[in-house]
């Protein structure tokens, strides 16, 4: 049996505080399931049924609060009972409440003294939990009850049902997206069967709502027939896990969108016989891959962009609305955006700010999208790195050199070209290496090199008519200055 009112008024830590019941003592043989602190006024939503509501005494210090109505919402909410804390908070307890109470007959006990609410939670909770094997609702409702006060995630939860049961568990929206598995479900044509699962449904599956009453978001559900005679434990198991699911009050949005970070995080490290089954969690994530689809990636830019300091992911979900609404957006790594567009994301790509580094690969099928993905966030990764920015298509060549990496025939590439400016001095090394930046940067033309390196025309030409003495190389040549490109990038990421 759980501990009744009285049970818990006897326990030490309580009579520490030297209880005065004040209202309701008929009704002190009530079950305690819970014991729980509340400030709120109003706690709808926010409390399990049977509990013992622990306070200093906020809500009744407010003059704003009706007592007889702070009473009914505590009813409404599950208490069973009240216990406030005399003190500081509060010096006594209001007449008003007093009466309220004992109108309802509902328990009213003051503390005289300062307690440790922890160690009430803590004894009462302990008293609970030993009844954890029972195989009955009381005994589990403590157990996933414990999950929820210790604000554990909710993947913890669906976990430790899966465990209980021995089965596959799904937490879904009610779209029928998949939030959260643990035990391995079969998640294919997953919405289509959801919508028919129910015990009476083909597969004879067992579900609970999760979320606050009147509020519900989801459900849990167990996606496999039970063996005969653990139904009952099934069915119980299931709905205490739902209620502390309920308790924790996740949002769902922030669920779904972990579930689709972590599905890009392994499709960044997918090998092509990992496809099929990618794409059967990509679709019980209600993502459509049917279609052609397009990455986009992106890194915040190397230089802040002054007067235009703006949150990264607010640009991109901004710029998605407006542009790309059938885009997903995700964060697989910190640091890190990726949109997955239907069709081309080029005009995603150009709606983007200056203060974002990006770059698009695709369009392709779903099975090409882990090369894609691979491929445009190496090019936003070299793009950030190097300083670039802006909603620009990174050229090919800076991805490529930060793809190959290390490569040695790369870096041998590399330093065959740049060798005689490496010979030289640091300051003259470090104006040879300028000016190459600004050649290739102008596309040869030397009215433009000499604007961006801020010097005169003449003084321009000398420059290159050295560096071409010195490489040995005809710097009008158009494959020359990409040959020149290539060395430079590769010795940039050398350099950091």
């Amino acid at each position: 049996m759980h501990p009744t009112i009285a049970d818990v008024l006897a326990r030490p830590e309580v009579r520490a505080g030297a209880p005065a019941v004040r209202a309701g003592r008929a009704a002190l043989g009530t079950p305690v399931r819970w014991v729980h602190v509340s400030e709120v006024a109003d706690p709808a939503g926010t409390l399990p049924p049977g509990v013992l509501v622990l306070s200093v005494g906020v809500p009744v210090a407010d003059p704003t609060t009706v007592p007889a109505r702070y009473v009914d919402a505590l009813r409404a909410a599950g208490a069973v009972g009240l216990v406030v804390e005399i003190g500081r908070q509060l010096p006594s307890l209001p007449a008003g409440l007093v009466q309220a109470a004992r109108a309802a007959g509902f328990p009213l006990v003051e503390l005289r003294r300062t307690v440790r609410f922890a160690e009430i939670v803590a004894g009462v909770l302990g008293r609970v939990a030993h009844r954890d094997d029972d195989p009955g609702p009381p005994g589990v409702e403590a157990a996933f009850r414990s999950l929820a006060l210790h604000r554990v995630p909710p993947g913890r939860v669906v976990d430790e049902l899966a465990r209980r049961i021995d089965a596959p568990v799904v937490c879904e929206d009610l779209a029928h997206r998949v939030l959260l598995t643990a035990g391995g479900p079969d998640l294919r044509d997953w919405a289509a069967r959801s919508r028919l699962a129910g015990p009476a449904g083909p597969e004879g599956w067992a579900t609970a709502p999760v979320g606050r009453p009147g509020a519900r978001w989801g459900r849990l559900a167990v996606p496999s027939r039970p063996t005969p005679g653990t139904a009952d434990r099934v069915r119980a198991l299931l709905h205490a896990a739902a209620d502390a699911v309920s308790l924790l009050d996740p949002s769902p949005e922030g669920l779904l969108r972990s579930a689709r970070d972590a599905l890009v995080a392994d499709l960044a490290v997918a090998v092509p016989s990992d496809a099929g089954r990618l794409a059967v969690r990509a679709r019980a994530a209600g993502l459509d891959t049917e279609v052609p689809l397009s990455v986009v990636a992106l890194r915040p830019a190397g230089d802040d962009v002054p007067g235009r300091a703006v949150d990264p992911e607010q640009a991109v979900d901004a710029a998605v609305a407006v542009v790309a609404p059938g885009a997903t957006v995700v964060s697989p790594a910190p640091g890190e955006l990726v949109v997955l567009v239907p069709g081309d994301g080029g005009p995603l790509l150009a709606a983007l700010p200056a203060t974002v580094a990006a770059a698009t690969a695709g369009p392709g099928p779903f099975a090409a999208v882990a090369d894609l993905l691979r491929r445009a966030r190496d090019d936003a990764a070299a793009h950030a790195a190097t300083g670039g920015r802006g909603p620009v298509r990174v050229p090919a060549l800076r991805g490529l050199v930060h793809r190959l990496g290390d490569d040695p025939a790369l870096l041998g590439f590399a330093a065959d070209v740049l060798g005689p400016v490496a010979a030289l001095p640091a300051p003259a090394r470090a104006d040879a290496r300028d000016t190459l930046w600004a050649l290739v940067g102008a596309g040869g033309v030397v009215a433009d090199v000499a604007r961006r390196l801020g010097v005169g025309r003449p003084a321009a030409y000398a420059r290159l008519r050295r560096l071409s003495g010195l490489l040995g190389l005809d710097l009008t040549d158009p494959e020359v200055r990409t040959a020149l490109h290539l060395a430079l990038l590769v010795d940039a990421r050398a350099a950091r």
